[in-house]
């Protein structure tokens, strides 16, 4: 008789091939200042695409802003914090990125493995997978 056991585990993943599509999205928070100052939480696969979201969504003359890119993923929102005088610089912080996430199951012994099926988002940066331009994070 086969030792198959589900989930299939292969080399401690699960789902690689199939990963959920959240996992790769990264999130920004993006400060721009006009004679207001907006506070952003933009969601995209690249800065170059949240750039793009911002230019294409940003609010000029609006309180708030709710609005979205390519896809249902990739989101904007913005809203009014706080009045200024000057030219401030804007400033990015990426915050968040959906990774795949650690997981066990008895059907494998409880033995950890990386679930790409099941994606979460993680605001510490030891965890993320992915630069600000979307490419791989080399560890070592």
């Amino acid at each position: 008789m086969a030792d198959n056991k589900f989930p299939p585990i292969i080399n401690g993943t699960y789902m690689k091939d199939k990963p959920s599509e959240d996992i790769g999205y990264q999130k920004w928070e993006v400060i721009k200042t006009y004679e207001v100052e907006m506070t952003y939480e933009i969601v995209a696969k690249t800065k170059e695409d949240a750039e793009h979201l911002l230019e294409k969504e940003e609010c000029i003359k609006l309180e708030e802003v709710d609005g979205y890119g390519k896809t249902f993923r990739e989101t904007i929102k913005g809203q009014h914090s706080n009045d200024m005088q000057g030219d401030e610089p804007t400033t990015w912080k990426k915050i968040e990125e959906c990774i795949p996430s650690e997981d066990t199951d008895s059907d494998n012994d409880f033995k950890p493995f990386i679930n790409y099926e099941d994606a979460t988002w993680s605001k510490d940066d030891y965890e993320w997978l992915k630069k600000e331009d979307g490419t791989e994070i080399k560890r070592t």
